[in-house]
């Protein structure tokens, strides 16, 4: 029974580091781990007025779409960074150039709203 109990143990302790309490805001290291090797973001969803996806690579660099309900496809290209317990990007051709810090708020294990500023500007998922 020991020996079983030891592999379980080691699981969770793997996966603890990244889970999210609900309701709040990430802090450096949880975004660090959840995406320091890179991963694929849901971007919106059903209801929230727009979908799509966005590739996060380990090195810094971003590529995806978004497509509004009413609306054209949007490219996303571009870099990001972790700057404190901020997510920040620079998208190429919005924001005119100028890179955004947003606050990814926990609502689930595996999805955020996102903050800018004090305004919400969207919601991803993984």
């Amino acid at each position: 029974m020991r020996k079983l109990l030891l592999p379980a143990f080691l699981c969770v302790g793997l996966i603890a580091p990244v889970a999210i309490a609900a309701g709040k805001d990430m802090k450096e290291a949880e975004l660090k781990s959840l995406l320091g090797g890179g991963k694929e973001i849901q971007l919106g969803g059903e209801g929230l007025g727009y979908k799509g996806t966005l590739s996060l690579t380990a090195e810094g660099t971003a590529v995806g779409s978004a497509q509004p309900d009413s609306g054209d496809k949007i490219d996303i290209k571009g870099k990001w960074r972790i700057k404190g317990n901020k997510f920040c990007r620079t998208w190429e051709g919005l924001d005119k150039g100028k890179e955004v810090c947003e606050t990814w708020r926990s609502i689930a294990p595996n999805k955020v709203e996102v903050y800018v500023g004090k305004e919400m500007t969207g919601v991803n998922s993984w």
